[in-house]
């Protein structure tokens, strides 16, 4: 019998919050809370936090499934055209290649992306499209009113198709 491996993904990793990074993102704040590299690059979990009209625009992942589970409040999601109510318990599963984007409409919501990259040649880029260029957040909370947010969302737009992104619309409204 072989001995069990040490260190690294193959014996597990224990990543505490103060090792994980978080941005605040189109007002809302996003906790990468397994990178693609824990996970020999197969897939990607980040914590979203937002109050209402947290949202993103309608945009396409070209790499990467994506899955949202809805851990407290509601969003309307729309995916493919098709809009959905997602509450607290809900799961939304979306395939790479398909517009997709979502809108807080509760009073606060918090929810888990996982992007997850079935294909041998890609990784997971939500992650790296996080950390690349938008600073990190300088607290575990939402940006507050007085808080600087100098994201625009042209930038965003640009930096995402460094990421295999791509932007397909307007975010929908609560």
């Amino acid at each position: 019998m072989s001995e069990p491996k040490t260190g690294g993904a193959e014996s597990g990793r224990f990543i505490p919050e103060s090792e994980q990074t978080a941005v605040w993102l189109l007002g809302g704040l996003a906790q990468i809370r397994v990178p693609g590299e824990a996970t020999r690059n197969s897939f990607t979990v980040v914590q979203h936090t937002g109050t209402r009209g947290y949202n993103t625009p309608l945009h396409i992942h070209h790499f990467e499934d994506e899955v949202f589970i809805v851990l407290e409040g509601t969003l309307r999601m729309v995916c493919d055209g098709r809009e959905q109510v997602a509450e607290a318990g809900s799961t939304m599963i979306i395939p790479r290649e398909i517009p997709h984007g979502f809108v807080t409409t509760s009073e606060n919501a918090r929810f888990l992306t996982i992007h997850s990259t079935p294909g041998e040649a890609h990784r997971p880029q939500f992650d790296l499209f996080l950390a690349a260029e938008i600073p990190p957040a300088k607290a575990l909370t939402l940006p507050s009113a007085d808080m600087e947010m100098s994201q625009d969302l042209d930038f965003l737009i640009e930096l995402g198709k460094k990421y295999a992104y791509s932007y397909a619309g307007p975010a929908p409204l609560p």
